[in-house]
C-alpha cells in the first residue's frame, strides 16, 4: 500500500491541488466577466434597454428587439449567456481598464472575488488536513 496512515497518498494530494486550482480558475473566471459586464455596460452601452428600443410606433409605445421575435425563455436565457460569455473575451484587450474601472466603481465586486479566491484556498487547506 503506497499511502501512509497520517499523510495519505501522493495521487489523493494532487487530485486535491487539481480540484482547488480547478476553482479557483473559475471563480477568477466569473469574476473577470463580470466585471468586463459592469465596463461595457457602463462604457460601452452593452446591453442597456435605451439601445435596444425600436422607434416609438403611432400610439407612442416603444418595443425592445431583443424580444421581437418572441421565443422561449429557455432560448433567451441561452443567447444572453453566450453574450455574456463573448463579451468577457471581447473586454479582454480592455483589461487594464477593466481593472480601473472595477478598483474605482465596481470595488465590492473586487474584494467579493478576492474572498471567495482565499475562501477556496482555505476549502482546499482544509481538504488537505482531512486527508
Amino acid at each position: 500500500m503506497s499511502a501512509t496512515r497520517r499523510g495519505g497518498s501522493q495521487g489523493d494530494e494532487a487530485s486535491t491541488t487539481k480540484v482547488v486550482a480547478m476553482l479557483m480558475l473559475s471563480i477568477a473566471g466569473f469574476g473577470w466577466a463580470f466585471m468586463a459586464a459592469a465596463y461595457a455596460h457602463e462604457k460601452q452601452g452593452w446591453r442597456q434597454e435605451s439601445t435596444n428600443l425600436t422607434e416609438p410606433d403611432a400610439d407612442g409605445i416603444q418595443y425592445d428587439q431583443r424580444f421581437e421575435d418572441g421565443g422561449s425563455i429557455r432560448q433567451q436565457s441561452y443567447s444572453s449567456l453566450w453574450d455574456f460569455i463573448g463579451n468577457a473575451f471581447r473586454q479582454l484587450p480592455n483589461l487594464f481598464g477593466v481593472l480601473a474601472f472595477s478598483f474605482q466603481h465596481r470595488l465590492w465586486l473586487v474584494i467579493l472575488i478576492a474572498c471567495l479566491e482565499v475562501g477556496a484556498l482555505g476549502l482546499g487547506y482544509a481538504m488537505s488536513k482531512i486527508d
